[in-house]
């Protein structure tokens, strides 16, 4: 596996430590961003493993590890969490309310990607996003890790490559069924821009390169549907284990285009596990 794959990979980064999909990194090199989210634990690092598609729509898959970082001020309910390749910061000291800006490096597509014709397309470069966050949390119990949230993120792009924006809105649900053990249950959709939908899904005399693939114009709109399931393991006081699977559809023009059509499968998976240490 070379660096670029494994730096794919940081989509999954703990990810596969469970949790929710809150904003899908949706790079073309990608299926989406499988997250941790920890919010009784202080402070935390960790590290997964995991699967996902070869670029988004792709069904071919392919394995990579990646580390995650998260840091709550003392007292307070700020925190900055580096999530793989998505940098967030909370300024809201409140316990229902988040908001904060996020920095998100969106990686491009590669033509070392399995498929034959998809890999004979022109390279998408990677860029940077910069964007917003939100979250609103309910506690439903006593218990803090009985919580439902509803989430929304904003990315556009800043690096001049679609110069499109996306949104991603869904909910989290979590439930302690055990002392060490809680579920969790996510879903939501995405919304792209008609320049990101094409930049990463159209074929066009820019970029069909020797593909051979037919043209095609893809238009924005919510373009994916996604569920996620993920288990968070008490190992004992600071060692945790996660396990998480996201599957998600992809929806409107992208699933019609030749790449996702063709070449590749419209239904995605994410999968992976991770483990973290937690500082309290």
């Amino acid at each position: 596996m070379n660096t670029m794959q494994m730096l794919k990979l940081t989509v999954l980064a703990c990810g596969a430590a469970g949790a929710v999909l809150l904003a899908p990194a949706h790079q073309a090199g990608a299926g989406g961003m499988l997250e941790l989210e920890m919010d009784t634990v202080p402070t935390i690092i960790g590290v997964a493993v995991g699967a996902l598609p070869d670029y988004r729509g792709s069904d071919d898959y392919t394995f990579g590890f990646a580390p995650m970082i998260r840091y709550t001020f003392s007292g307070q309910e700020r925190y900055i969490q580096l999530m793989a390749n998505e940098l967030t910061i909370n300024v809201f000291d409140d316990k229902m309310f988040r908001f904060g800006p996020l920095a998100n490096y969106h990686f491009g597509r590669t033509d070392s990607v399995d498929d034959p014709m998809v890999s004979k397309m022109h390279e998408i470069d990677d860029t940077v996003e910069l964007g917003a966050f939100a979250d609103i949390v309910w506690t439903l119990s006593d218990d803090p890790r009985h919580r439902f949230i509803l989430g929304a993120k904003l990315y556009q792009d800043v690096g001049n490559e679609s110069d499109g924006f996306r949104a991603n809105v869904g909910f989290r649900y979590w439930l302690p069924v055990a002392k060490p053990v809680d579920l969790n249950l996510s879903a939501g959709f995405i919304y792209q821009s008609d320049d990101y939908a094409n930049h990463y899904f159209g074929v066009n005399a820019d970029n069909v390169g020797s593909s051979g693939l037919p043209f095609f114009n893809a238009g924005g709109g919510v373009n994916e549907y996604y569920m996620v399931v993920g288990g968070l393991f008490y190992l004992n006081k600071n060692w945790l284990m996660t396990v998480g699977v996201r599957g998600s559809v992809i929806a409107g023009d992208p699933a019609d285009s030749p790449i996702v059509d063709q070449r590749g499968d419209a239904t995605q998976w994410i999968g992976g596990i991770g483990i973290g240490y937690a500082f309290w």
